[in-house]
């Protein structure tokens, strides 16, 4: 029996799922009239300026809370929403650099309500990353912690993720943390920067998405737990979207940040720049950061290679042209140098990633009657990644022994790499009374390039490449292009919040010159010959979800969703030869398959919420099934090189099962104090194997509090003390044909302080694994030699001071 028998039969098979899923979308479209009869909405323009000043603030965030309904301000710091529910709504009016303004508005139907809000103008003290999980309706979360995850101190911004229940990293090196959400990794969570998708260069994702920006360089992460960011671009299983800071600097000329902190045990040293400013119609912003670190000890007192260095430069510029119409122009370089990776079997010379991005909106101030134009948006986009590993600092840098016992002569080894990723999307946002639709299209084209150098030095100093090496193609030039076309569709039924979204994408892939050992493998892994003619794949992928909140009481609402998304394979899947994989804990190589199909998700949701003046709860579960899954199995085929394992695997499609669970809730019993908790719970079946999925992580809960001082004196004006406890459970339930181990379980406690003075100077302590604990991720890889798992750090004490100016 399925592990999903707590669900409806009819949710398994993908093609009973696709007729649920149609039915659901022409349901909510067209709607059971004597439901709806006399059901309006009404709409809400509110004008924001500064309170010390009286000008119009533009690019302030106006959101009716807790639904999709949201807008920013005009250079005349006039923002329109349309297509609110009629009622008391909460109104909410963000803009970094001013205090948050909260108020509870009533909307009438078929009427304009206006309202003016005056922002008070706040410091610009150590404003972090806040991260935000969005709901099936991709709401924000009202339980969010945001103070708490911003003040985390991370390397690299996927270790603020970490703080999200259901989501986890993948620690490989000191930094190139990749996500894990809810089981799901890879390009099975769509990384965005901004509205650009970005992809890792290294073919064992030595680097994630995320890697490539700087945390310094983000203002706030959203990730989205399922398949509901259709509209964000292809294949989304899951999506994270960081935002970058400077979008809408307040009305100064400069204003920003000055932040460095070092960091004991890892050695880690940060430097970072920002600022930002205003003049007339043109907005501008700049960042700049360097990071360092080294060998690391772990509670044990077990050395880890953790050496790196990054430094950045980002800068972004913005015009308003008219009262409707902004130009954004934005782009960064980054260079990261010398990164020690205990968990691979090489090391990384060099990542040096330049992007580019072009956005261009237009957001009329007024609309008509009828179906109205309330928005455009249209993006192009760049990236461009080098790469370059070796195996200097390995063993296999100096002489040894093969397996089968025979000396053997220093390996000079290397992967290089170009990653080449062109895109642009386009969309146009329309309005018609209780109807709000999103219609558009986007391109996705992608060139990847991997060769793997691989020569012997003999006794006389020369360099000889061995005759068993057949290849040093990684993958042959491999061209995917991605086409979609999307339609959302919300609709307000009273004070129920609909929606549905459909999408439709083309993929084209192809690989130039494939080498013979190449095609003689995949005839191998196939069964019948294999010509370069079959490497060109192309795939038409069909993708929807419906989604609804409803607010039960003014205190608690319930959120819904149920999607279903496909994913086409990616090049590492496809025309890969003989190189370990990421998906696996195992040195074993790998052989693509050029004749997988799409991986399909299809996943529900319910969600429930609470909150009030002094708390927060958050509660969510889900259940998804992978059809068409990409796992392995063994293959006839030879290894490439003699150090490797004897079983060379191949990708293959095949069948999985998850479920979960999330809960997040905070109280604060009197003014001063906050008291948290956090869980999750996930399982995960790799049907094909007939074991555990890859990548599950074990149960674990967190609770903590914070005692903030309430003082607002010349010198001091804010400190505070936060403390809490991660209890993580022991993981059995392991891939072991991929190389997965039982992970005992471990408690963590962490501590941090931070006082602001002056006005401007925040200064901040944190102790990271206070007892100094010996513990292990489950996601981590091992040590490819040694077989050990790479551990978390010992104890760290992180000191860290921001001027804001």
């Amino acid at each position: 029996m399925s592990a999903l028998h707590f669900l409806p039969n009819v949710l398994q098979p993908p093609h009973r799922l696709r007729i649920i899923v149609v039915t659901a979308l022409l349901s909510l479209l067209f709607a059971t009239p004597a439901f709806v009869a006399g059901q309006s909405s009404g709409t809400l323009v509110a004008t924001v300026t500064d309170a010390s000043t009286n000008e119009p603030l533009t690019g302030v965030n106006v959101i009716v809370d807790r639904s999709t309904r949201g807008a920013a301000t005009n250079p005349e710091g006039v923002a329109r929403l349309t297509g609110i529910a009629p009622g008391t709504r909460t109104i909410v009016i963000r803009y970094i650099g001013y205090d948050t303004d909260r108020r509870d508005v009533t909307i009438t139907a078929g009427e304009t309500t206006r309202i003016a809000v005056s922002l008070t103008p706040t410091t610009l003290g150590l404003d972090g990353v806040e991260v935000s999980a969005l709901s099936p309706g991709l709401n924000p979360s009202a339980g969010i912690d945001a103070a708490r995850v911003r003040e985390i101190e991370a390397d690299d911004a996927g270790q603020y993720l970490r703080s999200v229940p259901g989501i986890n990293v993948i620690r490989r090196g000191p930094i190139g943390f990749d996500p894990n959400v809810r089981g799901l990794t890879e390009t099975s969570v769509g990384v965005y920067l901004g509205g650009m998708r970005t992809f890792p260069a290294g073919p064992l994702r030595m680097d994630s998405p995320l890697s490539h920006v700087d945390p310094s360089s983000i203002a706030s992460i959203e990730v989205v737990k399922g398949p509901y960011a259709l509209t964000w671009g292809p294949g989304n299983m899951s999506a994270i979207r960081a935002i970058p800071r400077g979008d809408s600097p307040p009305p100064t000329p400069i204003t920003g940040t000055v932040r460095t902190g070092y960091d004991t045990n890892t050695e880690s040293v940060e430097t970072t720049a920002f600022a930002m400013g205003r003049q007339g119609r043109v907005f501008y912003s700049a960042n700049g950061a360097w990071r360092t670190g080294s060998d690391y000890e772990t509670g044990a007192g077990r050395t880890i290679d953790g050496d790196f260095t990054s430094g950045e430069a980002r800068g972004h510029i913005g015009v308003h042209l008219t009262s409707s119409t902004t130009l954004e122009v934005r782009g960064g370089y980054q260079e990261q140098l010398d990164i020690e990776y205990p968990g691979r079997l090489l090391n990384a010379d060099f990542f040096r990633t330049g992007m580019g991005q072009i956005d261009l909106s237009y957001a009329p101030g007024t609309t008509g009657d009828g179906v109205s134009l309330t928005g455009v948006e249209v993006q192009v986009h760049a990236q461009q990644t080098l790469h370059e590993m070796t195996n200097e600092g390995k063993p296999t840098f100096d002489a040894g022994q093969f397996p089968n016992g025979n000396p053997r002569p220093p390996l000079r080894i290397g992967v290089n790499t170009e990653l080449r990723n062109l895109g642009a999307r386009a969309s146009a946002s329309l309005a018609s009374g209780a109807w709000s639709f999103e219609v558009g299209a986007d391109l996705l084209s992608t060139l990847r390039d991997a060769r793997r150098p691989f020569e012997a030095v003999m006794p006389n100093g020369m360099r000889m490449t061995p005759p068993f090496y057949a290849s040093d193609r990684v993958w042959p030039d491999v061209h995917m292009v991605h086409q979609g076309a999307f339609l959302n569709v919300q609709r307000s039924l009273g004070v129920v919040e609909m929606a549905a979204t459909g999408r439709l994408d083309l993929v084209q892939s192809d690989a130039e010159e494939p080498s013979d050992a190449f095609l003689t493998n995949a005839s191998t892994v196939r069964g019948s010959n294999v010509t370069e003619a079959d490497l060109d794949r192309s795939y038409t992928m069909g993708s929807g979800a419906v989604t609804a909140s409803v607010p039960l009481t003014g205190t608690w609402s319930v959120s819904a969703g149920l999607g279903s998304v496909a994913r086409s394979p990616q090049a590492l899947e496809l025309y890969s030869d003989r190189i370990p994989a990421s998906r696996s804990q195992t040195t074993a190589e790998f052989q693509g398959n050029p004749f997988l199909e799409p991986e399909r998700g299809t996943q529900a949701d319910v969600w429930v919420e609470g909150y009030a003046s002094t708390w927060t709860f958050r509660a969510s579960t889900f259940a998804r099934r992978l059809d068409n899954y990409v796992t392995l199995e063994a293959t006839d085929v030879d290894p490439l090189l003699p150090l490797s394992p004897s079983t060379v695997f191949g990708y293959v499609n095949g069948e999985a099962t998850y479920y979960g669970a999330e809960v997040q809730g905070s109280i604060r019993p009197v003014e001063d104090i906050e008291v948290r908790a956090s869980g999750s719970y996930l399982w995960g079946e790799d049907e094909t194997l007939n074991e555990p999925a890859l990548g599950v992580s074990p149960a674990s809960a967190s609770v903590g509090a914070r005692w903030t001082l309430p003082v607002d004196g010349a010198t001091v004006q804010r400190f505070y003390v936060d403390g809490s406890v991660t209890a993580t459970l022991e993981q059995d339930r392991v891939a072991t044909r991929r190389g997965e181990r039982v992970t005992p379980g471990y408690t963590v406690v962490d501590f941090q302080t931070g006082v602001r003075i002056l006005r401007r100077v925040d200064l901040r302590v944190t102790a990271e694994n206070v007892f100094d604990v010996n513990y292990t991720n489950h996601l981590s890889a091992s040590n490819p030699f040694s077989g050990a798992r790479i551990a978390e750090p010992g104890r760290v004490i992180a000191f860290t001071a921001a001027i804001g100016f």
